[in-house]
């Protein structure tokens, strides 16, 4: 009798394929690979990629891949280059041989019931490509002065997909919700599980998104695609330091300036592969608004700035009023204590 095509023993490599790419870090990189040995699931392997690092992170990536070569390989570029976060994923998709893939930022770590929890999901859903879940925005790994005094300074958010739970959502509607921003986030990269042959069909991520938008653009050539699916299990650690990716690419003013080189990606996309969605081509024209004609775009939207801004004034100024005591009172009764990184379940 044959083995069925996706057993164990008929299958020739990994159920998962996690790829770590880094660019120094060493001072995290270890805690993000032990994350990964920490996987109840156990069926994987762990490919890092040194996108040209110049700190002893090399040597702790190199010693993990000595101890363990079954599982863990390390790779690099040639000649030590730096080629940016797009070319070094796909240069871990290009070594991967599992059936599914993950990806993990090397400052970020994940809980053990991570892998196990999304591939549950995409083996009962053999027509989804995707499963994605939320995150938690980690501040509390490194408490800073004052924060006993004030421990909003130090507190984990949990973000908001603002999807439905556990149900197939056809393309583009992801898509065009995350355009419109009704609330929602798209999920950190260290929050995904996609089928392989999916991200292969699409064409991976795109070399020239070196830093910013390189998750985006990937997310968006999947959800525009494929079927995918949504879970409310927080099982991820997003490490906020002033060090990360995002910091150094200049944070807000970053994105910022980063957003209609995004756009204009997603435009040809679209263009190219004959995308005809009307109401994600409004959504996009909406988008595209805020930067074509920015002080139309302002006006517009003049009455929603007016409130945010409000909200986020008066939280801060009762926040400062507040003891630590009634800070912590007052969150509980509003359920919004901050997330324990030590629940695992």
């Amino acid at each position: 009798m044959s083995e069925h095509p996706d057993s164990p023993a008929a299958r020739s490599g990994p159920l998962v394929s996690v790829i770590i790419i880094f660019l120094n870090g060493e001072r995290y990189i270890a805690e993000a690979i032990d994350s990964v040995l920490a996987q109840d699931l156990a069926d994987w392997e762990l490919i890092l990629i040194d996108d040209g690092s110049s700190d002893g992170a090399t040597a702790i990536a190199r010693r993990y891949a000595e101890a363990d070569p079954g599982r863990i390989r390390l790779a690099e570029h040639p000649g030590h280059e730096n080629r940016g976060m797009s070319a070094s994923r796909n240069a871990g998709l290009a070594l991967a041989r599992g059936r599914y893939v993950a990806f993990l930022d090397a400052d970020d770590i994940w809980l053990p019931a991570r892998l196990g929890h999304h591939v549950a999901i995409l083996e009962a859903r053999p027509d989804v490509a995707m499963s994605m879940g939320p995150t938690l925005l980690w501040s509390g790994w490194d408490r800073p002065p004052g924060a006993e005094r004030r421990p909003w300074l130090a507190a984990d958010i949990p973000t908001d997909l603002g999807l439905p739970v556990m149900q197939p959502l056809e393309p583009p509607i992801v898509a065009i919700g995350f355009l419109e921003k009704r609330g929602g986030n798209v999920p950190g990269i260290c929050s995904l599980l996609v089928r392989r042959e999916a991200l292969l069909a699409v064409g991976g991520f795109e070399d020239r998104f070196r830093t910013l938008y390189e998750d985006q653009v990937f997310f968006f050539k999947i959800c525009l695609a494929y079927r995918v699916i949504a879970t409310d299990r927080i099982l991820d650690r997003y490490r906020q330091h002033p060090g990360s990716a995002c910091h150094q690419a200049g944070g807000m003013s970053g994105d910022a300036a980063m957003r209609p080189v995004f756009l204009d990606w997603l435009q040809g996309y679209m263009i190219d592969r004959g995308i005809k969605s009307r109401r994600l081509w409004a959504a996009f024209r909406a988008e595209m608004l805020r930067f074509d004609r920015p002080r139309l775009w302002g006006l517009i939207n003049l009455p929603r700035d007016l409130i945010d801004r409000f909200n986020v004034a008066s939280r801060r100024f009762v926040i400062a009023l507040l003891t630590p005591r009634v800070y912590t009172w007052l969150r509980r009764r509003l359920r919004l204590s901050v997330v324990d990184v030590t629940d695992v379940r």
